[in-house]
């Protein structure tokens, strides 16, 4: 008989209600132990209404564009808008305040054209974040990403 005395042990300990006790405790902790927060989390939204997918086709697409590119001999991030070479994440900042000024005197507002970040497969992604970033802080929201490349297509500029 499980707790009973034996004869070399003259008190007998009675270990059920210690093993419910410890079940409680199992189911309690699980219960009350929360996830740690996924870090790293970028709140993006791919659109569903232009890019590759896109029913329309007589619209006129009108958009900043920031193309992020490796420099094959060097390894390093080449970032350009349009047809400038941008040098600093500043300078990037002032490019794309030119150019919604020109959108702005089209009539168009910040908040019609998008800015587009067009990173090739390569490109560390601190330097995604960087552009994200500068254009979070000049006030762009609407912040979108190109459609990756299809399998096998070389780049162009590569």
């Amino acid at each position: 008989m499980a707790g009973a005395a034996s004869e070399d042990n003259p008190v007998g300990i009675n270990v059920t209600a210690m093993v419910d006790i410890i079940f409680c405790l199992c189911i309690f902790f699980m219960c009350s132990f929360h996830f740690k927060q996924l870090q790293g989390k970028i709140d993006s939204w791919l659109p569903k209404d232009v890019g590759v997918h896109s029913s329309s086709t007589d619209a006129l697409l009108e958009e900043v564009r920031v193309i992020l590119m490796i420099d094959t001999s060097t390894g390093a991030t080449i970032t350009k808008l349009g047809a400038h070479k941008v040098s600093s994440y500043e300078e990037l900042a002032r490019l794309i305040a030119d150019a919604y000024a020109d959108y702005e005197k089209a009539g168009k507002s910040k908040t019609d054209v998008p800015v587009i970040i067009d990173a090739f497969p390569k490109v560390p992604w601190r330097d995604v974040i960087n552009v994200m970033n500068t254009c979070k802080d000049n006030g762009y929201e609407k912040i979108q990403f190109a459609a990756p490349l299809p399998e096998g297509a070389v780049p162009a500029g590569q």
